[in-house]
């Protein structure tokens, strides 16, 4: 269960980083500093959280209590 959860926490922050690169690289065209380092941190936090629920429903991890 340990292995799961670490996978869940790692693998969510490395989702969440990916996709923020992406979304501000490749759609909107632009960089981490004309974009504001505050609006990349929320979008980064809000999709590794996105992930995170979803590896914890699929990996059964029970983090998040149904």
């Amino acid at each position: 269960m340990l292995v799961k959860r670490w996978i869940v926490i790692l693998a969510s922050l490395a989702i969440g980083a990916a996709a923020t690169w992406a979304i501000i690289t490749l759609v909107f065209s632009t960089s981490f500093e004309f974009f504001a380092y505050s609006n990349v941190g929320l979008l980064f936090i809000s999709i590794a959280c996105i992930a995170a629920i979803w590896l914890d429903y699929f990996l059964d991890t029970k983090f998040l209590k149904s």
